[in-house]
């Protein structure tokens, strides 16, 4: 699969970098001694791949690989440990607090996984909490937090996330990142019922505070749908996520409600994509009656915009005019049903009313339509 600028997809470097922390063996001391030829690991290793280091230390410690950079590595898997627990305990406090309101939880991907999946506190750097609340009661938690000190990022745009929305961001005075949730993704937003992801949920406990966790069949939908997205800094960790998931000694993926997540929430081509991908690189066993019954699910305009939206601008900032109305378009489509051109587009009117705050509908018309005329102008190609 061929992976270019704009890709939710590794880059090559990226790609050798995971095989060599998930694989075992000769492909993972193969893709280990082409890692190490084509990057310089003084000054050469992007974020996103400085995030996998802790696991690919672990991978290389278990399989007993001797190495100059071993020392190196191991110090960056002591320093994951320590920061994450870090993290673990403040988010326990923030648990203990919803729960003292009544107010259920679920700890979505990194904490969950780590807990869940990994089953080790090192390998999976993390900066921030994900909790998820049931949507009637976000603006309850919202204020609850914001009461105890936690300050709400944008919050401008709040009561617009309320409506169309999926989170908001508070970070407390040490910049702790808390993305609180109250649907796990923009494509559950207009097509869930109150007890999607939370029917099949299991119970976890984070440094000794009791919440829940999406199932391991739900996690990796969710790191997928999550994943598959182009980001300037690709978020190459779904790889590892899904991987590990699919690797797991105790996983069991429910094949049957992945699919009807799949069809319900309108992500067959993410789920084929990602796929795909994991089967050609990783070698993943994926259940060959779900792939057959993924190729038949037939894609609609909005599913083939929205995913060609988010592999080539994802979560990336609108560069030109086109770009943020292509986004805001896409963002439209994403927690909408998708039912209906004409009653869709009726619907992507009243977004946009809501969305800038309910100006009248011809000064909305008039400013995109302005926006356009004058990129319009702006490129026009002149004659020699």
């Amino acid at each position: 699969m061929s992976k270019n600028s704009n890709s939710p997809f590794p880059n090559k470097s990226q790609e050798l970098l995971l095989q060599a922390a998930l694989l075992k063996g000769e492909p993972m001391k193969k893709a280990w001694n082409e890692w190490k030829l084509a990057v310089d690991f003084e000054k050469d290793i992007a974020y996103a791949s400085f995030r996998m280091l802790p696991l690919l230390y672990n991978n290389l410690h278990t399989q007993g690989v001797k190495d100059a950079l071993m020392p190196r590595l191991k110090g960056m898997y002591r320093k994951s440990w320590s920061n994450n627990h870090l993290l673990f305990h403040k988010t326990a406090k923030v648990l203990k607090l919803l729960h003292s309101n009544e107010i259920p939880t679920i700890v979505m991907k990194g904490i969950a996984l780590t807990i869940e999946v990994y089953k080790n506190y090192s390998v999976r750097p993390m900066a921030d909490m994900d909790i998820l609340v049931p949507l009637a009661q976000s603006g309850k938690t919202i204020d609850i937090l914001k009461n105890e000190g936690w300050i709400l990022q944008n919050e401008q745009y709040l009561e617009f996330n309320l409506k169309y929305g999926r989170s908001a961001t508070f970070h407390d005075s040490e910049k702790t990142e808390l993305d609180l949730h109250w649907h796990p993704i923009f494509e559950a937003h207009d097509n869930i019922s109150k007890d999607d992801f939370w029917d099949s949920s299991v119970s976890l406990e984070v440094a000794g505070e009791k919440t829940r966790a999406f199932c391991l069949t739900d996690n990796f939908f969710h790191t997928i749908v999550h994943g598959l997205r182009y980001n300037p800094e690709p978020p190459i960790r779904w790889v590892a996520d899904a991987f590990t998931i699919l690797n797991s000694e105790d996983c069991i993926i429910d094949w049957n409600r992945l699919l009807r997540h799949t069809k319900k929430f309108r992500v067959s081509l993410q789920m084929k994509d990602a796929l795909n991908y994991l089967i050609e690189n990783f070698q993943a066993q994926v259940s060959r009656n779900f792939l057959e019954e993924l190729d038949k699910i037939k894609s609609t305009f909005s599913d083939r915009l929205v995913f060609h939206h988010a592999k080539k601008y994802g979560d990336d900032n609108p560069k030109t005019v086109y770009e943020k109305l292509y986004s805001v378009y896409a963002a439209y489509l994403r927690q909408s049903k998708h039912t209906g051109l004409w009653v869709q587009h009726i619907g992507f009117v009243r977004y946009m009313h809501f969305r800038t705050k309910e100006k009248p509908y011809f000064r909305i018309l008039i400013y995109y339509s302005s926006l356009l005329f004058k990129k319009t102008k702006k490129t026009k190609i002149k004659p020699d």
